[in-house]
């Protein structure tokens, strides 16, 4: 496989010696979808084990077209790409476009106009999905670019897909992991350019909104502002991260300098991983190892 082309670049592999193209009827694949990656893993069902990570980054995507067409150029060159014979495939769609309804007022004849109330949704190039969270009692009512959706369609012509919002394999997982009777924290999720804010406590999720910034100044401001707003003291709490960030980037520096007490996350440990993920931060794929609690 040619792994850089004009409009991807294969920045990370991890592969254990057990992987077998052959064995894809016992994979599950998982993809995380943003604006400038693309990222791949595949489980071992029957060992519950993580065997595979890709991770690409988009080189020339301004809009969701351009995100179509780099998704069928990268799975004519993937061997991943072009299998139908997975045991499941799951798909994380990172955007904006979401809302959280409780279950008991949802119905799904207006589930497009719960998320026009939020978002400025355009019917003709989106798709409305949406997600259970059935220990939450709530929808995550989303939307993919229409455009994406039908190459996603397109690559998978024989296989069914699970598509989640962001937001709920984060919420899947932080909840999962934590303790029953924990004090309200904040969780962080770090994307380029995008964050996404948690707060949950013994009574569940209590706050979740993702954030556009554009430098490290507009990153602390959303935290230092919704610590703020959810009653939570820099100078006390912990906030928790995962993502694309690292010990020695500008975010994490001034992080730092604003919240006293910041703890980069581990990935979720109800599923194993192949010894050369070892070798990774663990605060770093959270995203794309959560889709595992995503059924």
């Amino acid at each position: 496989m040619n792994t850089t082309s004009t409009y991807f670049r294969l920045s990370h592999k991890i592969q254990d010696e057990a992987f077998d193209l052959q064995q894809a009827p016992e994979y599950q694949l998982y993809l995380s979808l943003a604006q400038q990656s693309v990222r791949m893993a595949v489980i071992d069902a029957a060992r519950n084990k993580f065997i595979l990570l890709e991770d690409y980054e988009l080189l020339t995507v301004l809009t969701p077209a351009q995100m179509a067409g780099q998704l069928r150029l990268l799975a004519a060159e993937s061997p991943l790409l072009q299998l139908q014979s997975w045991q499941e495939i799951r798909v994380c769609i990172s955007n904006q476009h979401f809302t959280l309804l409780p279950e008991t007022l949802y119905d799904p004849a207006h589930q497009s106009d719960y998320l026009r109330l939020h978002s400025n949704l355009n019917p003709e190039q989106e798709v409305v999905l949406s997600y259970r969270h059935p220990g939450l009692e709530a929808i995550n009512i989303f939307s993919v670019d229409a455009a994406v959706y039908q190459a996603l369609q397109g690559i998978f012509q024989e296989q069914p897909l699970h598509l989640v919002h962001l937001t709920s394999t984060l919420i899947r997982s932080i909840l999962h992991q934590a303790e029953r009777h924990a004090p309200r924290s904040m969780y962080a999720f770090v994307e380029s350019n995008y964050l996404t804010l948690l707060v949950a406590g013994p009574n569940g999720l209590e706050f979740c909104n993702i954030f556009r910034y554009h430098n490290p100044e507009d990153f602390i401001y959303y935290i230092v502002f919704v610590m703020q707003e959810q009653k939570l003291n820099p100078e006390q709490e912990t906030i928790t991260v995962w993502g694309d960030i690292m010990h020695d980037s500008q975010l994490f520096h001034i992080l730092m300098r604003y919240v006293r007490h910041v703890k980069l996350g581990r990935r979720p440990t109800d599923v194993s991983y192949s010894y050369k993920f070892h070798d990774l931060f663990e605060h770093r794929y959270f995203d794309l190892y959560s889709l595992h609690l995503c059924e």
